[in-house]
């Protein structure tokens, strides 16, 4: 399973070429967002950065992909996450470290343009899928 991180999933939604490569090299696995990224996306679209309102965007999501919940295991994971990223001196943003965990709570592969989630010792405690738009 794919997991995407909020900026994926956005150039995705905005129909950016980058992200509609990417994923095209992905078509045959299951693709899935984070609670926290749909939320991140509707906010996009509530403040202009996102093109679509938060029922289309709703839409799009939830009939290409799964909505991952957070739940107590999720924090749970994402503690353990952030412990093993300090240990090896790359601690990630909470929000960022909760959807990280999310997709590791699920055996998934995260994808994202963070390029902190890039380094050979992050990719030691997540599986990630770098996502290059750049």
């Amino acid at each position: 399973m794919l997991v995407l991180d909020n900026n994926l999933l956005s150039d995705y939604l905005d129909g950016k070429e980058s992200a509609q490569a990417f994923l095209r090299g992905h078509e045959s696995e299951p693709w899935a967002v984070s609670g926290i990224v749909l939320y991140e996306a509707y906010m996009g679209s509530v403040h202009g950065y996102i093109d679509g309102d938060v029922e289309t965007i709703r839409e799009a999501v939830t009939t290409s992909m799964d909505v991952l919940a957070i739940t107590d295991r999720t924090a749970q994971e994402a503690a353990h996450v952030q412990e093993q990223l300090l240990e090896r001196g790359v601690p990630a943003d909470h929000p960022d470290t909760l959807i990280a965990a999310s997709a590791r709570e699920h055996g998934g592969t995260f994808a994202t343009a963070e390029k902190h989630f890039w380094e050979e010792r992050v990719q030691e405690v997540l599986d990630i899928a770098r996502y290059d738009p750049y």
